[in-house]
Formats: structure tokens, sequence, C-alpha cells
């Protein structure tokens, strides 16, 4: 059976990135906010999936517009069902306005074949266009499930932009309170009462269940960590030592608090004996920002 001190470091370390994440997670999520993020790598995303031409005339279609708070502001989110409705309803409407449910499959072929060769929508299209009198809705479901790929695809691309901020914001602040894994693991080992104050609090916040439930008194508690630089850290310094934990933090942090949240409590119901239930299902229950 591992030692109860081993078991408080353990759960000090983790509670330590739970905080830091936290904190990251927080600064990345207004980033993103304030930088319109998911809007416009949605908008990026639709331009590949469509051409430029036909994605300005889907963001100024009406059912578009009225997703968007304001003009200023464009969509987070196109559900892809609207999305395919929307693009028929630019390509296939005629100049008499007849609606694209209504026409037939040679009127629709008649309406792709008129998309500029190289629109990487064109073949799509054409690949959807089915005979029959159906024709309207099995082109509308062929390109709305098409486009749930393709959103698929775009969600990626925010979770890497997302994951660079999410670094980046990690080493400015691993290195503006000097936070080295290195120093606060060997604090925490040699410092009983450091380590049993860690422990404690730890186990509280592990007891919330959700990571969302860490109160900013638990923020607040990082202060007790030996972090932070002083007139004289920088002679006392171990730089290799230095550059190794703040690698450690930085790789931490990265993972996110979910992660370290739902392994605290696991390492608090070892410790507990069972004493705290892991309700890991709420560890990502992190509010997100909005767009």
């Amino acid at each position: 059976m591992l030692d109860n001190s081993v078991i408080d470091v353990a759960l000090g370390l983790i509670f330590f990135y739970v905080v830091l994440s936290l904190i990251v997670t927080s600064a990345q999520e207004w980033i993103a906010s304030l930088l319109r993020l998911r809007a416009k790598t949605l908008r990026k995303g639709i331009s590949r999936l469509v051409g430029d031409e036909l994605a300005r005339q889907v963001y100024r279609h009406s059912m578009i517009r009225n997703l968007a708070i304001s003009d200023r502001h464009l969509p987070s989110y196109i559900d892809p069902q609207t999305l395919s409705a929307v693009l028929l309803d630019i390509v296939a409407r005629d100049q008499d306005g007849k609606s694209v449910l209504v026409q037939n499959a040679d009127e629709l072929k008649a309406a792709v074949e008129k998309i500029p060769a190289g629109n990487p929508i064109g073949d799509v299209l054409k690949t959807a266009v089915a005979a029959g009198d159906n024709a309207a809705h099995e082109m509308s479901d062929y390109l709305a499930a098409w486009f749930d790929e393709g959103m698929e695809r775009i969600s990626g691309w925010y979770r890497r932009d997302a994951k660079a901020i999410t670094v980046a914001l990690a080493v400015v602040l691993t290195l503006a309170t000097n936070a080295s894994t290195v120093q606060v693991a060997g604090s925490l080992w040699k410092n009983d009462s450091l380590r049993s104050v860690i422990a404690t609090e730890a186990m509280t916040a592990a007891n919330t269940g959700s990571v969302s439930a860490v109160q900013q008194s638990d923020i607040d508690s990082l202060r007790a960590f030996p972090i932070g630089w002083t007139e004289t850290t920088f002679d006392r310094m171990n730089w290799p030592a230095a550059v190794l934990g703040w690698l450690l933090t930085v790789a931490a942090i990265s993972l996110g608090a979910p992660f370290w949240f739902d392994l605290l409590c696991k390492v608090a119901n070892l410790r507990g004996s069972g004493g705290v239930t892991n309700r890991g299902s709420k560890a990502g229950a992190i509010p997100s920002g909005t767009d």
C-alpha cells in the first residue's frame, strides 16, 4: 500500500494543476470569445466547403442572418440541415422564384451545371442529384450529411486553434508565476505542514464533485504553493531544474482541468478509502464561452 505522504504529494500536485488549468481555461474562453474564434473558424470552413462566392451568398441569406446576434457578429454555429436548405435555395432557385423543393431532377441538374468549374461544392451536388420526383429532398438530405462531416472537420480546426491559445497561456502563466512542478513537488515532499494543508484543500475540492464547482477560494489557495518571484529568486535558481519544472507544468496545464479533476477524484478516493465519490461525468462541465 502506498505511503500517505506519496498520496498527499500526488493530491497536492494534481490540485495545483487543476487550479492552474482553470485559470488558463477561463482566459482561453475569454480570448476565443473576444476574437470571435468560433464564428470566424466556421466562416472559413464554409468557404472551404462551398467556395468564397457561395459562402458570401450563404451569409447574406435571411435564414443565416437571423442566426447572428447582429450584422457585425457572425453565427458561431449553423445546423447542417439549415446550411443545406440555404445553399440549395441559392443554387437552384430560378429567376421566377421557383422553390428548389418543387423542382425536378432535370431542373436541379441544370442549376448545378451553372456552378463555376473548380468550386468544391459542384461535384458534390452533381453526385447528389437523383432521378425521380423526390430529387430535391434526396439532394437536401445528402448535402446535409455531407455538411455534417464538414462540421466535424471545422470543429477540429477550432479545437486546434483553441489548443494553441491554451498552450501559449500556459507558458505565460507558468513563467509569470514561476510555477515549477519540480519546486512544488519538492516542497510538498519536504514540508509536512504544507503537504497536509494542501492535501486537505484538494480533498475539499474533490468533494465538490464537479470541476465547475471549484470556487474562487480554491483558486486563492494557489498562494499557499511555493511559487512566485522574489528579489533573490534568480540568485538561488537551479536553472536546469527550473526549466524542467516549467516544461512539466505547461504540459500538465495543456491537458485541461477536466482531466486533472477526474484524476483528483480518483486519488482522493484512494486516500479516503472510498470516502470521496468520483463523479467524473461532470468533470467536463466547464462553461464555454460564446461568440
